[in-house]
This record gives C-alpha cells, structure tokens and sequence, in this order.
C-alpha cells in the first residue's frame, strides 16, 4: 500500500494519522518533494479508469497561481504539469492492490482498515 501527499496539508496528515491509528502501516511519500513520475501516474489513471480529471485539484492555489482552473489539457499534458508539480494533485492518494483512493474519504479509508484486518486474522 503506498501513500501520497504533501507534509503541509492537513487533510494529508489526517488520513495518514487514521491510517496509523488503526494499524494500517503505510510511508508517507510528499508529492511535492518528489511527484510521480509519468509513467506511475499514467498506471493510476488507467488503473482507477476514470480518465485525469480525478487527479487534478482545480480548486487548489497552485491551480489559480499558474491559470489553470479551467485549462482544457489533453491526458499527456496534465501528465507532464503532474510529473513536474506535486501541489497539482487532488491528495492525499492512497494506492492499494485494490484501488486507488483520492482525497480523505472516511468510507473508503474505513474500508481499507477492514480488510487489512481480515487479511491479519
């Protein structure tokens, strides 16, 4: 299971305080430090299979700060600004074998924490 966020986002630091708290063992991996690279993002898309759009966060500041809340960009191009830019993604992201799960949702986290149970006991 791998964890992606950003250190200074508190949404980020929730659900990996979550995580921790209920046992599920995951690395912080701050995409802004080091972002995914073309290739590992490409995986996600296609993976979760809903297209880049999901990925981006069009309500974030780094979004208004370079024009591009209501950018038209095709898949590679949003691919290269995610693969340089971090702050782009919609975060946390968390991938596990079965899924790929953005932002902080309490219901898909929840889930997560049971089956990492059941695959204990």
């Amino acid at each position: 299971m791998e964890f992606y966020g950003y250190r200074r986002c508190s949404t980020c630091r929730n659900a990996y305080k979550y995580l921790q708290e209920h046992g599920v063992e995951v690395v912080f991996q701050d995409l802004v430090d080091k972002p995914p690279t073309r290739e590992q993002i490409r995986q996600w898309v296609s993976r979760l299979g809903q297209g880049i759009d999901p990925f981006l966060n069009r309500r974030g500041t780094r979004f208004r700060e370079l024009g591009l809340k209501d950018a038209r960009l095709s898949e590679d191009e949003w691919i290269e600004k995610l693969s340089a830019d971090g702050k782009l993604f919609k975060r946390p992201i968390l991938v596990t074998d079965e899924d790929i799960i953005l932002g902080f949702d309490r219901a898909a986290y929840d889930h997560v924490v049971e089956m990492e149970k059941a695959n204990e006991g």
